[in-house]
């Protein structure tokens, strides 16, 4: 039987962990066996964790060990504590080592000195948005990246924006779409009927600086001041941002347009449930939720970043510049115009098929 470790931190609720739990809700357990080394529990996504997974976790929390071992490690180079916690929680036993992220499980993965076949991923555009970088030291990250024996990028922007990044790059890299689970999203999106009275724009993402969601609340604002009151925007997830983003929508009084909700297990029934879906980040690898929406039948307008104009190519939805104004132009042709949003969501139906959670397990197998 082929072992597979995988290395995360905790399970969030970003894009990223999403798909690493889709990945493993479809791997054959008769044929593969499957441990996840994480950070640390707590995240919101753990609970969904296959039964079949054997979770290995490194600290119990945030613990002063841990933060010992960070600091020694990040800020000095000395790897000895990190090395030790690896060597009592991993056995030496797997075909594949997959690190999942970016950043710490990079470095967990290269430290611990398991043997078999190594892949590490990247889900965004590193050139653009390096958020990973505070984790090494010159020139350590790309020495840990060239102990992998391919580097599995989420787009081909993606992996051009890596190969940016890293031009002295030695190892292999290559292309595997994060993966689209179709009856799951489908089944989840009917657990609760949601009705909207408004035009209804979903924004689904971390409240961090790549999502740039403040983008979001200014178009509110935009829209207020035109007196285009019949729209309500829907800010799905949490993040470091969320208090800042709370008082830019009180000073530009737009608490009326713009609700906060939070992380939600499930966010498809609000998705499935708006007029379109609004992606803003300054940078983004794959854009996991716009697939999502597509499955959906729900019209997308993005930022034009690596991988909303990999998926949409502004013939399966529509992509605009990043400043305000292109932002408030693209939002009008969607508001305004029904035949554009239904022509979107029905292209957008065959271009998804591409990303078939199927097609990316397979290409894992072949690790």
């Amino acid at each position: 039987m082929k072992k597979y470790l995988f290395i995360d931190g905790p399970l969030g609720g970003g894009g990223a962990e999403r798909v690493l739990i889709d990945i493993l809700r479809n791997f054959d357990y008769s044929q593969y066996s499957v441990d996840l080394c994480l950070l640390c529990p707590g995240g919101p996504l753990e609970k969904e964790i296959p039964e079949q997974v054997n979770v290995i976790h490194l600290w119990p929390s945030y613990t002063l060990s841990f933060r010992l071992a960070n600091h020694l490690s990040k800020d000095l180079g000395i790897n000895c504590l990190l090395k030790k916690k690896l060597r009592d929680k991993l056995e030496d036993k797997y075909d594949v080592v997959i690190s999942f992220l970016e950043g710490m499980p990079l470095k967990l993965h290269a430290l611990s000195g398991l043997h078999g076949r190594h892949y590490s991923w990247v889900h965004c555009d590193l050139f653009k948005f390096p958020y990973e970088a505070a984790q090494f030291r010159k020139g350590e990250e790309l020495k840990m990246y060239e102990q992998m024996d391919a580097v599995i990028c989420v787009a081909n922007d993606t992996e051009r924006s890596f190969h940016k990044r890293f031009p002295g790059l030695q190892t292999t890299t290559r292309v595997i779409y994060n993966p689209i689970d179709f009856e799951k999203i489908c089944q989840m999106a009917d657990e609760e009927n949601i009705i909207n009275k408004l035009f209804t724009v979903v924004v689904i993402g971390r409240l961090t600086p790549q999502k740039t969601i403040d983008r979001v609340v200014r178009l509110a604002a935009r829209l207020k001041q035109e007196n285009i009151l019949d729209v309500q925007f829907q800010i799905i997830g949490e993040g470091e941002l969320k208090h800042e983003l709370e008082e830019q929508i009180r000073e530009l009084a737009v608490t009326d347009m713009v609700s906060l909700l939070g992380f939600k297990q499930n966010p498809f029934p609000y998705i499935k449930a708006a007029n379109i879906l609004l992606s803003s980040s300054m940078a983004e690898g794959f854009g996991l939720v716009i697939c999502e929406a597509m499955v959906l039948g729900v019209p997308v307008m993005s930022t034009e970043t690596d991988g909303p104009r990999e998926i949409l190519q502004n013939e399966y939805g529509l992509l605009c510049q990043h400043d305000d104004e292109s932002i408030y132009q693209a939002f009008m042709q969607m508001y305004t115009n029904a035949d554009l949003r239904r022509s979107f969501a029905d292209k957008a139906k065959k271009r998804v098929e591409n990303f078939r959670v199927e097609n990316t397990v397979r290409e894992i197998y072949k690790l």
